[in-house]
């Protein structure tokens, strides 16, 4: 069922299966898929899907699944909304309540690395619109997110973020919002925004901070961002919603994931067997330079050790 979408923006509107035929690395990898149908699960849900208007999908493992209402979600989750997906909401299990608009894909608990690899995200935006929702009393210092455009770590109240294609915006909707904006991968300025301002950068210019966001922006908001909705999760206590298995993913499907900025280490480990599978092999082969972490997994003899060079014969000199 379809619920009435209102929220809030005020008044403001190796290779040893190398040579394999498809067939045979297909049933390997069904396999482990039956063996572990949804892929690595926590042992401890994070949050709720509490709202699925139109087509949302979930990567778990290697499965994509379809979404729907009432299945749980935690850390190495990713949730996708397609151009017919219109919301998705999540309310994890604190109260903050994660809404994301179409074309959205964001992934639960990343496990970052290089520079941010101490900071602890709540979730990764690698592109949409996210609004993050705090509850009373607000538990700000949990709130964060990480992106390419920026690092959020404190939402006093309510924001919303959009992160699509060079351009990236921040709009402290209700109470502070703090990040700190990353330019070609290393951190960049720091940012404290009041409530009601606005943040704005697009391709190399310099980041603009206003008192109020732009209309256009507002335009481009999905309508269910502009209202008010209660929290949803007790309607879903005690129940257990199994998400419908759609097969293992491509790699064009999460291509954008592998050569995602912070996130690349944690998803060689993940989908490492994939490399079994030639079309996956032989894509990530094609474009090494994004990704060179796979390197090593998908010509693993340019890394055996080099055979020790023969012994010298022994010299004696003539008597």
């Amino acid at each position: 069922m379809v619920m009435p979408l209102c929220f809030t923006l005020g008044s403001l509107r190796s290779t040893p299966l190398k040579k394999m035929k498809p067939v045979v690395w297909k049933c390997v990898l069904w396999l482990c898929v039956l063996a572990c149908p949804h892929g690595v699960w926590a042992a401890t849900p994070l949050a709720t899907a509490t709202i699925v208007d139109g087509e949302v999908l979930l990567i778990r493992g290697a499965t994509r699944l379809q979404l729907t209402e009432g299945v749980r979600l935690g850390a190495d989750d990713i949730v996708e909304t397609t151009a017919k997906g219109r919301l998705v909401r999540i309310e994890f299990n604190d109260g903050v309540i994660l809404d994301l608009g179409p074309e959205s894909r964001t992934l639960l608990a990343p496990k970052l690395s290089g520079d941010r690899a101490k900071f602890v995200a709540r979730l990764h935006l690698l592109r949409g619109v996210a609004k993050l929702s705090s509850p009373k009393p607000p538990v700000p210092a949990a709130t964060t997110l990480s992106s390419a455009a920026f690092d959020v770590s404190i939402v006093a109240r309510s924001a919303v973020f959009v992160v699509q294609g060079n351009e990236a915006f921040a709009f402290a909707e209700a109470g502070e919002v703090v990040l700190r904006e990353r330019i070609g991968g290393k951190p960049a300025g720091n940012f404290a925004l009041k409530s009601g301002e606005f943040f704005a950068r697009a391709g190399e210019a310099k980041a603009t901070v206003t008192p109020r966001p732009t209309p256009a922006f507002i335009q481009r908001l999905p309508r269910a961002f502009l209202d008010t909705l209660p929290a949803r999760a007790p309607l879903f206590k005690g129940r257990d919603v199994e998400p419908k298995a759609l097969g293992e993913i491509s790699f064009a499907e999460v291509e954008a994931w592998i050569d995602a900025d912070g996130l690349r280490p944690a998803f060689v480990a993940r989908w490492k067997a994939l490399a079994q599978n030639p079309a996956f092999r032989d894509a990530l082969a094609a474009n090494m330079r994004a990704h060179p972490e796979w390197d090593r997994i998908v010509f693993p003899e340019k890394y055996l050790p080099k055979p020790a060079a023969s012994a010298a014969p022994a010299y004696s000199a003539k008597p």
